[in-house]
């Protein structure tokens, strides 16, 4: 019984390695990080970093058309077809002079489809100059070269134009995308989200190889360190307030956002 004691005694004297932990050891996240950590989209570098980056992956000012609160349609036409009537025939006949008899055979076939001009779109929802101008500055401070999608439609269109003034009014969404396919190297979509997801939906695609490049949401508000605020003398002392974000700002957050994430 002492021995086994006694075993046991020297057992407990020897050392052991430590037990792992189940979950590495986490350091508490300041005010600061938790901002960043919970802001939905937002962008990681600063500005000036963005602008230098997309300029060194795109050094040839990529062309880039932007939809406005719009994306491209699922359909290739303005046209489409209710029903499709087909009409086929086929004769036969003979004749003789006594000595010599012709026989001739002949089918035809006529296929006739009745097509109808779709219905035209909802009026494009206006956009504001100042979320235009933020967002267009800021690709052209990076180099890029921003397209009129519209003033693209209309000089493929002119330039099909023959002069004659008897071609039939063009097919909106075929020409649309031969202006696109011709006058710029991405498409930008901008549209709105809905209730379950506010701000912004973005979508770049690629005219070359129809490929989308990137795709996100974002609020677009710009990073806490870059808002501008004041303090203001209240009665119980001075409390610090954020200005309101601009349109303007906006559009710029958009650009950089969007910059970030593009690839070529």
């Amino acid at each position: 019984m002492m021995l086994a004691l006694a075993g046991i005694g020297a057992a407990l004297a020897q050392d052991h390695s430590a037990a792992p932990m189940m979950a590495p050891a986490r350091s508490p996240l300041t005010e600061q990080g938790w901002s960043d950590l919970s802001t939905r989209s937002g962008r990681i570098s600063d500005a000036d970093s963005i602008v230098d980056q997309f300029r060194e992956r795109f050094p040839d000012r990529p062309r880039i058309a932007v939809l406005w609160h719009q994306a491209l349609s699922d359909r290739v036409s303005d046209w489409y077809g209710y029903h499709r009537t087909t009409l086929a025939m086929s004769g036969k006949s003979s004749q003789s002079d006594g000595k010599k008899r012709t026989q001739q055979q002949g089918n035809v076939a006529a296929g006739v489809q009745s097509e109808t001009r779709g219905v035209p779109g909802e009026r494009q929802k206006e956009t504001s100059f100042a979320l235009r101008d933020g967002l267009i500055g800021t690709f052209q401070s990076a180099g890029a070269s921003m397209v009129d999608e519209g003033l693209a439609r209309r000089l493929s269109d002119n330039a099909l134009e023959d002069g004659t003034f008897s071609r039939l009014s063009p097919d909106q969404l075929r020409l649309q995308m031969r202006a696109l396919a011709e006058y710029a190297d991405y498409v930008l979509e901008l549209t709105a989200g809905d209730g379950s997801d506010p701000g912004y939906r973005v979508r770049v695609l690629s005219t070359e190889n129809a490929t989308v490049v990137t795709t996100f949401s974002t609020t677009a508000e710009p990073p806490e360190s870059e808002k501008e605020s004041h303090w203001v003398a209240t009665s119980s002392g001075y409390q610090k307030r954020d200005m309101p974000v601009s349109l303007s700002q906006i559009g710029r957050e958009l650009a950089l956002l969007t910059m970030e994430r593009m690839r070529p």
